[in-house]
């Protein structure tokens, strides 16, 4: 299987990845490495978007500009979503699958 052209940007900082319960890789962000305590920040730096008008069709539409988000499991980093920059909002990973990742939390 080939790679994603995101997949090929973010491969330079996976190595760097630790600490907190989630990380974002974003490579057209400063720093493009982010650690996360919840889901949604991981979410959100991911999916930052910015309105882009098609003047054929005299439409505008959000779309994001893309990244890797992050789960640490015991046994290191599990990816969760690739999103590809320029993918309309409502196409992101999340909102197709129709479920939220549950968050860690104590076991009771």
């Amino acid at each position: 299987m080939t790679e994603s052209p995101m997949e090929r940007r973010c491969a330079a900082y996976r190595d760097k990845l630790k600490g907190e319960p989630y990380a974002s890789i974003v490579p057209s962000r400063a720093p493009e490495l982010k650690y996360h305590g919840n889901i949604g920040r991981a979410k959100q730096a991911v999916t930052y978007s910015e309105w882009i008008y098609n003047a054929e069709t005299r439409r505008s539409s959000r779309s994001v500009r893309g990244g890797e988000i992050y789960r640490r499991t015991a046994d290191g980093w599990e990816l969760l979503h690739r999103v590809e920059q320029g993918t309309p909002e409502s196409e992101l990973p999340w909102k197709q699958q129709g479920a939220e990742p549950v968050e860690p939390g104590p076991v009771p």
